[in-house]
């Protein structure tokens, strides 16, 4: 695309004023700290380091109405913990064997093992926060968690092409957006935002999360061997996502009937790349990212009324980034 130019990753981080190499810090030496049976694999999850993008808006968003605090410190922990265990679950769900460029959990202990860790990590985010009082955070972010799970549920029920695009969002408003926008809620609750500041925000987390979930599966249907992970799962799962429903609309009846034709044969190699070449040819990605910059608008609009200072640039440098990443 490269038609927006913005900083690195690293470079927003370091604008903002935010350690994220004491970030990582925190976080391994958290999961370290336990004796327990789950550690090796812990260390297995977390040794593949994401880009921390849910705790940055945490701290982002404290900045932006105050300052961070102990809390924000906390919270950011443990928005990081519960995303880990949600991919390790998401992992199993979708039978994938890689992410962030190795092995995932599922592939290397078994799902047994896998959906165990899930479950520790959690316990170990709720236990984080009761040991330390910190109530508010549990009682922001486990509706989230319970909305995540509700988001996978009904993607795993919505795989024939009766998902529609309202139907689209209010399942990546679950998945994806409901944890981004939750990020951002207890980042400014902790720094001491007002309830319609809070609310604020959380629109615009919600946004970010439509634009996130939007350019993922638009990297799914990438053939640059760029992502991490592999490319083509959600054909293979029979997910319908934006792409799809982007190129089914620019189709002929005839058009239509060829691609439902292969959509509802057995899945081989074969078949996921004739899927992922006509989603391609009919402008499924072309149409998805005009979607995204259409969300970005809207989300930059909503960005100029938060507070004027010098932080609340960086939403939209993040924003511009997810849209830009090629993994």
């Amino acid at each position: 695309m490269g038609t927006i130019l913005q900083p690195n990753f690293q470079e927003i981080a370091k604008g903002i004023g935010i350690d994220l190499t004491g970030f990582e810090k925190l976080l391994i030496d958290t999961i370290n700290s336990d004796n327990s049976d789950f550690k090796p694999m812990l260390q297995h999850v977390f040794n593949a380091k994401g880009k921390r993008i849910r705790p940055l808006l945490v701290y982002l968003s404290a900045k932006i109405f105050g300052k961070p605090t102990i809390s924000t410190d906390r919270a950011a922990l443990i928005v990081e913990i519960l995303h880990n265990a949600t991919l390790i679950h998401d992992d199993i769900v979708d039978e994938s064997d890689i992410r962030r460029n190795q092995p995932t959990l599922n592939a290397t202990k078994g799902n047994k093992a896998a959906v165990l860790a899930g479950d520790y990590l959690f316990a170990k985010a709720i236990s984080i926060a009761a040991q330390n009082g910190e109530h508010a955070i549990i009682y922001m972010l486990m509706p989230t968690v319970c909305a995540m799970s509700e988001g996978e549920l009904q993607q795993l029920d919505s795989k024939d092409f009766s998902t529609d695009e309202a139907r689209y969002y209010e399942i990546i408003f679950k998945k994806t957006a409901s944890l981004i926008a939750s990020c951002l809620k207890v980042g400014a609750v902790t720094a001491g935002a007002s309830e319609l500041q809070t609310e604020q925000i959380c629109k615009i987390g919600e946004k970010i999360g439509y634009i996130f979930q939007i350019k993922d599966d638009m990297l799914d249907y990438s053939s640059n061997g760029k992502t991490g992970k592999e490319s083509g799962n959600d054909i293979k799962e029979c997910k319908v996502t934006m792409p799809l429903i982007c190129a089914w609309n620019n189709m002929t009846a005839s058009e239509q009937d060829k691609l439902l034709s292969l959509w509802n044969t057995e899945r081989t190699a074969e078949n996921i790349e004739q899927i992922r070449k006509i989603v391609v040819e009919k402008n499924g990605i072309g149409d998805s990212l005009k979607k995204i910059m259409a969300i970005k608008s809207e989300t930059d609009a909503l960005i100029a009324q938060l507070p004027d200072n010098k932080y609340r640039k960086y939403l939209k440098q993040i924003t511009e980034y997810i849209i830009e990443r090629e993994n």
